[in-house]
């Protein structure tokens, strides 16, 4: 094999691999074997006519395009180790010549991260302040969730929960025919389309009313886009939604029960504390990471976002096929085309790769490892882990090579998530120094030169 690489653009090197017949003849023996049950010989049996023969009769090109397959992945990989370069994502190759088999492999590089002043920075705690309006809040949501419909004599209200009987037209089309709908009447609400809700306010129960609508032009429904529907309503019964009394009786049924109304309000503003400092560890490991981004510079090999596009352009493909959308009807409901798709997913894969870059960058910077003990300790927490079907994870599965890197590198982002948020928070200066106390040592040192002098 003989490799020739060429200067280093953009984080891409570019290897022209020229194989000899060394390197070609395993491949050409694996694909003589796929291709010999095939093919039918005058005088063999198939299956049984040796090599040489089936070169003679397809001819030697045939084997060799029936190798590449297998052979451009493997030999390219072997110039890019003999060539010793840290790679980060899936080589482009473009085959140049059958004889002798010479591809060009373009191979995206680790990106270049330089994270600047790191240490310098510092986010703000968001403080936390659980008042009295919050709970009350909590409350109101309380007496809501547990709120009886109770029938009512008098014209529909937004709040009401009605049944009716409901039947709309697109000209001689008939889109809707419900003879007992029930129906949330939301102020916000838009279904089944818009101002539906607003054209039932006021209306009296057994007496009809008619409406029109219009789609919107963007409607996901390419054939009901833009047109006008024709309603008719019967409004048989409306309830309101009653309210219980905010007191001691209230407080005793809600969860488990509790004593007084004070003793409910007084977990209220735990759990809502709670909930707080969660979402405000989250978004302050967020601004964190936000501002380590901010002040990295990056070079990113141009292949690696192309393929992490294509991978996301794979994902949103499969979407809109299980949503039954063609991708013209998919551009439209999302108002974007295919351009700015692209650019939207550009943007997402340069945040995605900056961010996780960086925290790796991070790592590195401070020496940061994963010992044996605490991949084991994870592997101890996913075995008692349920899968999805009620099962439990396999033995086997965990110890797998590939497992245990992912564990390993799992567990190594998070630790440079914690480091950061050291930094972040200026707690490092503290975290050295007390790493560097020892207890016992220094007040040796000091008795023995407290004897010498």
């Amino acid at each position: 094999m003989k490799v020739t690489q060429e200067e280093v653009v953009d984080r891409q090197a570019v290897l022209l691999v020229e194989l000899d017949d060394d390197d070609v003849a395993p491949y050409l023996d694996q694909a003589y074997r796929r291709v010999v049950q095939k093919t039918a010989i005058p005088g063999f049996r198939k299956g049984k006519a040796p090599r040489s023969i089936i070169e003679s009769f397809l001819g030697k090109e045939r084997l060799v395009s029936e190798s590449l397959d297998n052979m451009l992945p493997a030999v390219t990989q072997k110039a890019i180790e003999n060539q010793e370069l840290e790679t980060s994502g899936t080589p482009r190759l473009e085959l140049l010549d059958l004889d002798p088999v010479t591809v060009k492999a373009t191979v995206p590089l680790k990106p270049l991260v330089d994270l600047g002043s790191y240490l310098d920075i510092r986010v703000d705690e968001e403080v936390i302040d659980i008042t009295d309006d919050l709970i009350d809040e909590r409350l109101e949501d309380l007496r809501v969730r547990d709120a009886a419909w109770e029938p009512v004599e008098r014209p529909v209200n937004y709040g009401d929960r009605v049944i009716m009987q409901v039947v709309g037209h697109i000209g001689d089309d008939t889109i809707l025919d419900s003879e007992d709908a029930e129906y949330l009447v939301d102020k916000e609400g838009n279904l089944p389309f818009e101002g539906f809700s607003e054209n039932l306010v006021k209306a009296e129960s057994g007496k009809p009313i008619e409406f029109y609508l219009t789609i919107p032009d963007d409607y996901a429904d390419a054939r009901m886009a833009g047109k006008d529907v024709h309603f008719r309503v019967i409004v048989k019964e409306i309830k309101e939604r009653k309210l219980p009394e905010l007191n001691d009786e209230f407080a005793k049924g809600i969860g488990d029960g509790f004593e007084t109304l004070a003793d409910l309000r007084k977990n209220t503003e735990s759990d809502l504390r709670t909930e707080a400092e969660r979402a405000s560890e989250t978004k302050y490991r967020e601004n964190a990471l936000d501002e380590l981004v901010a002040g990295a510079n990056f070079e990113f090999p141009p292949l690696l976002i192309e393929h992490e596009i294509e991978h996301m352009v794979e994902r949103r493909d499969q979407f809109a096929g299980q949503m039954n959308f063609t991708l013209d009807e998919y551009f439209k409901f999302t108002g974007k085309s295919e351009e700015e798709h692209q650019e939207e997913m550009r943007g997402h894969a340069i945040e995605r790769f900056s961010r996780s870059y960086a925290l790796s960058t991070l790592s590195e910077n401070e020496e940061l490892v994963i010992s044996d003990e605490e991949i084991q300790e994870k592997v101890q927490q996913l075995r008692d882990t349920e899968t999805q079907d009620g099962g439990k994870v396999k033995e086997s599965d965990l110890t797998r090579p590939e497992v245990q890197a992912s564990i390993r590198e799992s567990l190594l982002v998070e630790k440079a998530m914690e480091r950061l948020l050291e930094i972040t928070k200026d707690q490092m200066d503290s975290k050295i120094d007390n790493e560097s106390e020892v207890p016992g040592d220094e007040p040796e040192k000091l008795e023995e030169e407290s004897d010498d002098s």
